[in-house]
């Protein structure tokens, strides 16, 4: 028998149109088409939880801020995989991680990112919420963080991350 439920209900979201309209200015989102598919939506201002349309995913400004793209990366792909969560489940500062691990990789190695390597340096680690006198249950949001493995962190680039991802 686990002491772990199932997550905390969701919060209503804060993003509006204006929000991600300033990630597309700041190139962080790509421009809606005029014409077919929008490539992002915002929540509708009664949901309390998102409800995506077949085909779209929940995302967070914080993540595109730390440098998450779109279309996702078959890296990312594979971090979602192997960890078993999904993208809104990755920290802000996990998402950091990542796209550092990325550049690293392509820009100074001159290697495609390289699992083998990712594995060999990182771990993940899935955060629980705890509510007073209530069984644990997962994070809805942002709970998986990543970190360089301890042991090995003489065997990476050190990096200093945003200690405050509130909003």
């Amino acid at each position: 028998m686990t002491d772990i439920q199932e997550p905390l209900p969701w919060g209503k979201s804060s993003a509006t149109v204006a929000v991600l309209e300033q990630l597309v200015a700041d190139r962080l989102l790509p421009r809606n088409p005029d014409t077919g598919a929008p490539a992002w939506i915002s929540p509708h201002p009664d949901e309390s939880e998102p409800k995506p349309p077949q085909g779209y995913i929940v995302s967070f400004v914080r993540l595109h801020e730390r440098g998450f793209g779109v279309p996702v990366s078959s890296f990312m792909r594979a971090l979602c995989e192997y960890y078993g969560v999904e993208q809104h489940n990755f920290s802000p500062n996990s998402i950091s991680q990542a796209a550092v691990f990325v550049a690293v990789c392509e820009e100074y190695l001159g290697i495609e990112a390289h699992w083998d390597l990712w594995i060999h340096l990182f771990r993940g680690k899935l955060f629980v919420e705890n509510a007073r006198n209530q069984p644990r249950s997962y994070a809805r949001a942002g709970g998986l963080t990543l970190h360089v493995r301890p042991t090995r962190k003489n065997f990476y680039i050190t990096s200093k991350m945003t200690t405050n991802n509130a909003g």
